[in-house]
């Protein structure tokens, strides 16, 4: 329930002022059972009880205030906490405890973290402490913060009670004209809701303005307007208040009997309600008006009933503060008894937490230390199957060389032994054609078996292996190649070195045969983190993901035993760009 609903609510009760809360049970159980659940449902009754009360008769409002506040303490639940901090801070409101309701806002500010309209219900109320001790800036400051919020929440009887209580802020500094404005839009919005509590609110308070401004026709209008509206609510605080006002009008404009009469409703009203400074008021006025008649008996016998009450309001006071600080003493010793608990319970867990991360740490260790035996098995694998494959290439190589490439070796010498004068010109040309074609393939078995372990690539490296290939590649002419490199201070491993090698004759081949181009780069580049390499040409273009061939993937496949990544990218207007990245941590 919000503080907005709970005020709006509890003033414009329909009915008698006594009939509809006097026929309610109101036994507040002396044993509470235990449960949260069932002590939730006494909180909600209690409070419910307390708003009833609140503008009825202060005394049972504040007993019930008071359960909803143990109760809430029990659990140390803090919306309970917070819908009784509001039930007090209305109460004191009206009582004109400021200093007291200057500690309970600032209690329900710290408790209302997550609960933005409770927050800022608080503000509000902070904000009228501060207008009371005449700290101007610091409360329109909290008015405004709270009118935010409730605009934002969309609580606009509650951000029209802000704006009113602005007016009355800068009224009791004296600055009229300022404060004018503020309670012309509160009663707009009240208007606009059809809020005949929130209009007769404003019409009291602006007629209040004309009785400091000492303008009583214009305070009398406006109040009596106000007090029909409370009337018609059957509210009886607003009726005492305007009641007192009136009096104190009629007193000061010597309306002396008018202002006895009008006194002596709002002291009936303010004893029903249980209020001291209400009472105190309704006495001034009545000795005010007896001593305007010459009544000095009459006058000098109130006089004495308001030294009394003023006596009393003293004793109130006190007792307020005592109920507060055992309040705030009960709620710190149940606090160190719920934090005690929870702290033994917290060193239970912590325990078992310890004993459980013991295991685990226990466990990942045995984990590890497998693994490192499996990751050093892996390079011990790895290493050894690169030395095979690097053993295997040697071997074909060498066949090829040795085997293949010398029987083509001797073909070709037997061709020359051939006299070509005694073919005919037809088995001339034929033979021509033979020739031609046992040397291209002696050739291309040559190269085939340099490439397939190049010797430079095994004696000194990647990087003089592929200058070698670029100047091969740049023999022929057709294409222009050009190798730029950037770091590669030390030598990979030979499985990378290999696959790289590998990996830019397979794509210098397929720019060679596929590609159209006349211009090609192969960039080798290392960093801290990876080694980068970039071939770009100016032939044909991308080729269609459905026409790819063995070439690219087998470029794929040996990209991805390195760990890498590749791209084949699309130039502008022409070309092909294959990025091929590897990170650093396996080579």
């Amino acid at each position: 329930m919000s503080l907005a609903t709970l005020v709006s609510g509890s003033r414009c009760t329909s009915g008698s002022a006594d009939a509809p809360v006097a026929l309610k049970k109101e036994i507040v159980e002396s044993m509470p059972v235990a449960g949260f659940a069932e002590d939730t449902v006494l909180i909600l009754k209690y409070h419910q009880f307390a708003k009833e009360y609140l503008f009825q008769d202060a005394e049972k409002a504040m007993f019930y205030s008071k359960h909803v506040l143990r109760l809430s303490q029990k659990h140390q639940w803090n919306k309970g906490k917070i819908l009784a901090y509001n039930l007090l801070s209305t109460y004191y409101l009206l009582d004109g405890s400021y200093d007291v309701l200057r500690e309970l806002s600032n209690e329900t500010i710290t408790l209302s973290k997550d609960m933005p309209l409770y927050t800022a219900h608080a503000k509000r109320f902070l904000a009228e402490s501060y207008s009371e001790y005449r700290q101007w800036d610091s409360a329109r400051i909290n008015y405004r913060q709270a009118i935010a919020i409730f605009e934002k929440l969309g609580e606009d009887s509650a951000a029209a009670t802000c704006l009113d209580n602005l007016g009355n802020s800068y009224r009791e500094k004296g600055m009229f004209a300022e404060a004018i404005p503020y309670y012309d839009q509160a009663y707009a919005r009240f208007d606009k809701m059809n809020s005949d509590w929130g209009r007769a609110t404003v019409l009291q308070n602006r007629g209040y303005l004309h009785v400091v401004k000492k303008e009583g026709k214009e305070a009398e209008e406006l109040l009596k307007r106000s007090l029909v509206l409370f009337q018609k609510i059957n509210n009886r605080y607003g009726e005492l208040n305007v009641l007192n006002d009136l009096a104190n009008i009629y007193c000061l404009s010597q309306q002396n009997d008018l202002a006895i009469e009008t006194a002596a409703r709002a002291l009936d009203y303010s004893t029903i309600f249980h209020s001291s400074q209400q009472t105190n008021w309704a006495l001034l006025s009545l000795a005010r008006a007896y001593k305007n008649k010459k009544m000095f008996q009459e006058a000098l016998d109130y006089m004495e009933k308001v030294i009394f009450n003023r006596r009393m309001l003293h004793t109130e006071y006190v007792q307020r503060q005592y109920t507060m600080y055992q309040l705030s003493y009960d709620n710190q010793i149940m606090d160190s008894e719920i934090q005690a608990k929870i702290i033994a319970e917290q060193r239970t867990v912590q325990r078992f937490l310890i004993g459980f991360s013991c295991l685990i740490i226990g466990f990942a260790a045995f984990l590890w230390f497998n693994n490192k035996k499996l990751r050093r098995k892996n390079a011990e694998i790895r290493e050894a199957m690169a030395r095979g494959q690097a053993i295997e290439r040697k071997r074909v190589a060498a066949e090829l060389h040795d085997n293949l490439g010398g029987t083509l070796a001797s073909l070709n010498w037997y061709l020359f032994g051939i006299d070509k004068k005694v073919l005919s010109p037809e088995e001339q040309k034929i033979y021509e054609s033979v020739h031609q074609m046992v040397g291209a393939a002696y050739r291309e078995v040559r190269s085939l078996s340099h490439n397939l372990m190049p010797a430079e690539l095994e004696e000194h490296g990647l990087v003089m292996a592929l200058h070698r290939l670029i100047d091969k590649m740049n023999e022929n002419k057709n294409i222009e190649f050009t190798f730029n490199i950037s770091g590669m201070s030390h030598r990979l491993n030979n499985k990378t070195e290999f696959e790289l090698y590998s990996i830019v004759l397979e794509l210098t081949n397929n720019i060679i045969k596929h590609s159209g181009a006349n211009k090609a780069s192969i960039n080798l580049t290392e960093n801290h983190k990876n080694i980068h390499l970039t071939i770009i040409d100016n032939g044909n273009g991308m080729v269609e993901p459905s026409r790819q061939g063995v070439g690219l993937k087998n470029v794929k496949n040996r990209v991805e035993s390195l760990r890498g990544k590749v791209q084949i990218i699309g130039q502008q207007p022409n070309g092909l760009k294959v990025d091929i990245e590897i990170p650093k941590t396996i080579v």
